[in-house]
C-alpha cells in the first residue's frame, strides 16, 4: 500500500470516501520516516473541499482502534484521511468528528504475488509489461541499468585501487587476473592475484622465465603433487620446468612470497597453466597498460594489446608434462571481447571518473555498444521474454536487471515492476 500511494498508482476510475464523496490526489505527501504508514503535508480534494494535512494507511482497520489506544486520539488530530485495504471502520477524532476513509480496493492475484516478491518466495511476472513499455522507455530503463553495471563495477574497482596502494597498473593487472577465469575460475584468479607481490614483480619484469616462475609458484602449481601422476614423469624431466622450480625457490627466499593451495584449480580441463603463462607473457611485454589503453578508440585496438601468443615450451603443452600438441593458437576474439566487457570497459570508466575526463567513460561506453551480445541463461531467459539485446551493452543491463534487482527482490525500486503494477491497478 505504501508503494502503491506513494508512485500514485491509483486506479483511473473516480475514487471515493466511504462517505460517498469523489476523492481527489493532489498531493500524497512524504512519509513520516522510512518504512511509517504516516504521510505528511498531503493534499486531498474531498468533494468540494481541499484539505492539507497527513494520511494514514492501514491493511487492516483494527489497526486504527490500536494505534489509537496506544497513542490516543490527539495523535491523529490532523489526519485528513485514513486509507485501509478493502474494509472499512468508522474511525473518529477526539470530538467525535469523523475522519474521511478510503477503502483501497487492490486485485488480490497482485496482492499475493506482491507479497511473495517481497518476502523472497517469487518474483513479479513482469515480462508482459515489456511489451507495453515502449522503445523509448525500454531504451531509457536499459540505458540506466547499463550505467548502474557500470557504476557499480567502477565502485569494486575505486576499493581494489585503494589496496593497490593506488597503483593504476597495479589494479589494472589484478582485474584483467581475475577475469581470466572467465566466470569458472574467477575467484581463485582472484585469490593467486592478490598474493602477487607487485613491487618483487616489477624487478623482474624483462625476465619472462622468473615472472612465470613467481606467477606459477605463487599459483601452487610447481609442486609435484600438483602434477597429475601420467605427466608427473615427463614434467620432473623437463628443463623448464625444473628451470621455473629452482627460480621460484630463490625468488621466494628472496621476497617472502606465499603460495595459494593448489588444489583450489582442480583438475582436468579446467587447468590454468596456459592462463598464467599468457598473462605472464602479457606482463612482461608490458603492453597492457591504463594509459595504452586509453590510447584505444577502436575494440580492434583493444584485442591486439590484449592478445598474447605463448612462446617456448607453452606453445605445444597444456600443463606440466602433458603430451605435445599441434600447438597453442591466440586466444579466441570471444575472449577477448569478454575481458573487454569486464576489464577494459569498467577499468576506463572508472579511470575517466578519476582523471575526470568524460571522453574516456564515453569510450568504455561506446566499446560496449560496439561488441557483441554475451550468451548465457540470464541473456537468453530475458530476451525469450521480449527485451532485444543486440550489443553488450543491453547483455550488461539485462544482467543488472537480474543480480540487482530480481535475485535481491528489488521489485519497489524496478521500474519494470512499477509499469506491471500499475497496468494491473490503473487500467
Amino acid at each position: 500500500m505504501r508503494y502503491i500511494w506513494s508512485n500514485k498508482l491509483l486506479p483511473k476510475e473516480k475514487l471515493k470516501a466511504t462517505s460517498g464523496e469523489d476523492i481527489e490526489v493532489i498531493n500524497t505527501g512524504y512519509e513520516e520516516k522510512e518504512g511509517c504508514c504516516i504521510y505528511c503535508d498531503a493534499r486531498i480534494k474531498i468533494g468540494e473541499r481541499e484539505w492539507s494535512g497527513n494520511v494514514v494507511l492501514h491493511t487492516k482497520s483494527s489497526n486504527w482502534e490500536k494505534e489509537i489506544q496506544k497513542n490516543g486520539c490527539s495523535a491523529y488530530e490532523n489526519v485528513i484521511l485514513h486509507i485501509t485495504l478493502n474494509n472499512y471502520i468508522d474511525t473518529l477524532r477526539k470530538h467525535g468528528e469523523s475522519i474521511h476513509q478510503l477503502c483501497m480496493q487492490l486485485p488480490q492475484e497482485l496482492a499475493d504475488e506482491f507479497e511473495y516478491a517481497a518476502t523472497g518466495k517469487a518474483m513479479l511476472d513482469c515480462e508482459s509489461a515489456i511489451a507495453s513499455m515502449g522503445s523509448i522507455k525500454m531504451h531509457c530503463l536499459m540505458s540506466r541499468l547499463l550505467v548502474e553495471r557500470i557504476e557499480e563495477k567502477a565502485s569494486r574497482i575505486r576499493q581494489l585501487h585503494k589496496e593497490c596502494d593506488c597503483n593504476w597498473e597495479d589494479t589494472l593487472f589484478k582485474l584483467l587476473a581475475r577475469n581470466f577465469g572467465f566466470g569458472v575460475q574467477s575467484g581463485t584468479f582472484e585469490a593467486w592475484a592478490a598474493l602477487l607481490d607487485m613491487k618483487a614483480l616489477g624487478k623482474h619484469r624483462d625476465n619472462l622465465l622468473q615472472v612465470e616462475a613467481i606467477f606459477f609458484g605463487q599459483a601452487g602449481l610447481l609442486c609435484e603433487e600438483r602434477i597429475p601422476y601420467y605427466y608427473r614423469n615427463e614434467a620432473l624431466q623437463s628443463e623448464y620446468y625444473n628451470n621455473l622450480v629452482r627460480e621460484y625457490k630463490f625468488l621466494k627466499s628472496k621476497f617472502g612470497l606465499k603460495e595459494i593451495d593448489g588444489k583450489m584449480w582442480g583438475l582436468g580441463n579446467a587447468t590454468p597453466h596456459l592462463r598464467i603463462a599468457r598473462l605472464a607473457t602479457l606482463y612482461s611485454n608490458g603492453r597492457a597498460t591504463m594509459s595504452a589503453i586509453a590510447d584505444c578508440n577502436t575494440t580492434a585496438e583493444v584485442r591486439n594489446l590484449l592478445q598474447s601468443r605463448l612462446e617456448g615450451y607453452w606453445t605445444n603443452h597444456l600443463q606440466f608434462g602433458s603430451t605435445d600438441t599441434k600447438g597453442n593458437p591466440p586466444m579466441r576474439n570471444r575472449q577477448l571481447d569478454l575481458l573487454i566487457i569486464n576489464t577494459v570497459a569498467p577499468m576506463l570508466y572508472a579511470y575517466g571518473k578519476h582523471r575526470n575526463n568524460q571522453s574516456l567513460c564515453n569510450n568504455a561506453e561506446d566499446f560496449l555498444h560496439n561488441l557483441d551480445s554475451e550468451d548465457n541463461n540470464i541473456i537468453r531467459r530475458w530476451a525469450a521474454k521480449g527485451i532485444e539485446i543486440g550489443c553488450a551493452a543491453d547483455s550488461q543491463a539485462v544482467i543488472q536487471l537480474q543480480k540487482a534487482y530480481c535475485n535481491r527482490h528489488r521489485c519497489t525500486e524496478c521500474h519494470l515492476a512499477y509499469t506491471y503494477i500499475k497496468e494491473k491497478i490503473c487500467l
